[in-house]
């Protein structure tokens, strides 16, 4: 089928939003997690149509035609991003609007993205261990040599910065505490 041909129901960053009641920090790394959910959706959606691959319903048994996960996920230069990468497509797994398999034919994981289901959908969880040396050998092994998420300018420098400042000092109320 050529990839003209190939629709994807691409979703609303809204339909990701946790809620929110405040305008501080929480707020913020809620808006930069919604960005980062669109983006890796934006970013599956194109490399689905350009592979003619098509989501399918996610509780149906899908093929194991997907995108190579690790090539999709892994930033060889920063751990950070890696663990983040999988993080948010761990949400869009949650949300029945990707699935992860393996593919039959090279037995590595692979992913798509899936149109939601109208009931519920089963939860199940998985763990995935993954070192910083991983992340390396793994840069290595797939020849993968720069991310396939982009991230926006100046996202490496504000979490630089961030990892860099002090914890805010204890609240003084006059009692001790194990806290810190």
């Amino acid at each position: 089928m050529p990839a003209a041909s190939v629709a994807l129901k691409v979703t609303s960053p809204s339909q990701w939003e946790a809620p929110s009641h405040s305008d501080g920090p929480s707020t913020q790394r809620d808006e930069a997690t919604n960005l980062r959910l669109q983006r890796l959706n934006d970013v599956m959606a194109a490399k689905m149509r350009s592979s003619s691959i098509e989501p399918k319903p996610a509780d149906e048994e899908a093929e194991t035609a997907g995108l190579d996960l690790m090539s999709l996920l892994v930033n060889p230069d920063s751990f950070c991003e890696t663990a983040e990468n999988f993080f948010d497509l761990s949400f869009l797994v949650k949300d029945a609007r990707a699935t992860v398999g393996v593919d039959d034919t090279t037995g590595l994981p692979v992913c798509r993205l899936a149109e939601a289901p109208d009931g519920a959908v089963p939860k199940t969880q998985n763990v995935v261990v993954l070192s910083m040396a991983d992340c390396k050998a793994i840069g290595e092994l797939w020849g993968i040599e720069k991310p396939q998420l982009p991230r926006e300018d100046g996202a490496r420098e504000r979490a630089q910065a961030a990892a860099q400042r002090a914890p805010p000092p204890p609240p003084d109320d006059g009692e001790e505490s194990d806290a810190y």
